[in-house]
């Protein structure tokens, strides 16, 4: 695997997120990226591409609330599965978030179904915190 980096999303890249897919199975987890991409403008969320080998092979987005800064988007395009950059790129936004003075926590949350998502926080320190309400998991980077 080659290096990865999150990038910046501007008006020279966003187009490049819109061709990301997932694998089958996948798409009752993670709305559209376009809708991200509104939901981004809207509710004060940065969105982020994930470089690998000079391709967009993913997208993150994240926002801050109250001192809780909040992985709300984790989308790796189904080629770059199983490769480690989503795990690689989670750590990366992980570091970023902890250099804001504003975030006191990270925490992020998943469906209960998302099995995947439910292990993949887990491996990067993330636990449950409280029980899953209206069939989401919430965790907090322990």
């Amino acid at each position: 695997m080659e290096a990865v980096y999150l990038i910046p999303l501007d008006r020279y890249n966003w187009e490049l997120c819109l061709s990301l897919q997932l694998k089958p199975g996948q798409e009752a987890f993670i709305p559209p990226i376009l809708y991200s991409l509104a939901q981004a403008r809207f509710e004060n969320l940065t969105p982020m591409g994930i470089l690998c080998d000079d391709q967009m092979a993913g997208f993150v987005m994240y926002g801050e609330f109250g001192g809780i800064c909040w992985i709300t988007r984790i989308m790796v395009d189904a080629a770059w599965q199983e490769m480690g950059v989503g795990s690689e790129a989670c750590r990366q936004l992980i570091r970023l978030l902890k250099m804001k003075v504003a975030c006191r926590e990270i925490r992020t949350s998943y469906s209960v179904e998302n099995i995947a998502a439910g292990q993949f926080f887990r491996s990067l320190g993330f636990v449950p915190i409280g029980e899953p309400s209206g069939g989401e998991v919430v965790a907090a980077l322990a």
